[in-house]
């Protein structure tokens, strides 16, 4: 299996200061180039010199890794019974709930997107759906550290749990029934539901949402990419329940 792998100075060294146990290997041309970190020593973090060629190695494309490289370990999900209990404790929240997305890429996109723009939680089936991958993690920036996922086995079971804890759920979606984005009053605890690439929400959770939402366009083609349309949905509801 390959190696999650960040690559980029400034990149890993915000991961070296945020997550300095999740790191096995630091990769430099530098051997200096973190010597006035803590977390180094602190750690016990291994630091290791290779030439440029051997560094490039590491990567199957042409990166710009700036002569900087670090392995990181495995991506550890959070079962959703564990953040459960936490849900009735928080007045503002936006949980995202990914049904199958496919591609590594897109999640990479989608997750790095909502770190940023305040989600906590992504939930995301245990089967039909791309994992944690190095991929995922090398597209995120390694954001995929910065917030818990957690692997179900029913969506609608989440759903249904979600809905007891007080939060609203809503679809993406581009049925006769769904509202534009810029006329929804989205409530402080909303869970957004984000479809497959190609087949997008799956009927029984649109049936169990609380609303279908869309992003306005000007149709020249069917619709976004489903990252570009994650990142445009969670900063209008960010924005509109003051998450930033």
């Amino acid at each position: 299996m390959k190696p999650n792998l960040i690559y980029g100075k400034h990149a890993v060294e915000e991961f070296l200061n945020k997550h300095p146990k999740m790191i096995k290997f630091i990769y430099v041309k530098n051997i200096n180039e973190f010597e006035n970190n803590q977390n180094i020593n602190e750690f016990n973090i291994k630091v290791i010199k290779k030439n440029e060629i051997d560094l490039n190695k590491m990567f199957d494309e042409v990166v710009n890794h700036q002569n900087v490289i670090a392995e990181v370990k495995e991506y550890n999900y959070k079962p959703f019974g564990e953040i459960k209990n936490k849900l009735a404790t928080r007045e503002t929240d936006l949980i995202l709930i990914l049904d199958q997305i496919h591609d590594p890429y897109n999640f990479g996109a989608i997750i790095r997107s909502a770190t940023l723009l305040g989600v906590k939680n992504i939930v995301i089936m245990d089967h039909k759906q791309v994992m944690v991958t190095p991929t995922v993690v090398k597209t995120s920036a390694g954001t995929v550290y910065d917030l818990e996922i957690s692997k179900v086995s029913n969506l609608n079971n989440v759903i249904a749990e979600l809905k007891k804890q007080g939060y609203w759920i809503y679809s993406s979606n581009l049925n006769k029934n769904a509202q534009d984005i810029r006329d929804v009053d989205f409530a402080q605890k909303t869970a957004l539901i984000i479809g497959n690439e190609q087949y997008g929400v799956s009927d029984l959770l649109t049936k169990n949402s609380d609303l279908n939402i869309f992003i306005p366009s000007t149709k020249i083609i069917d619709s976004y990419n489903v990252s570009v349309a994650t990142g445009i949905l969670l900063y209008e509801i960010g924005k509109k329940i003051k998450l930033f």
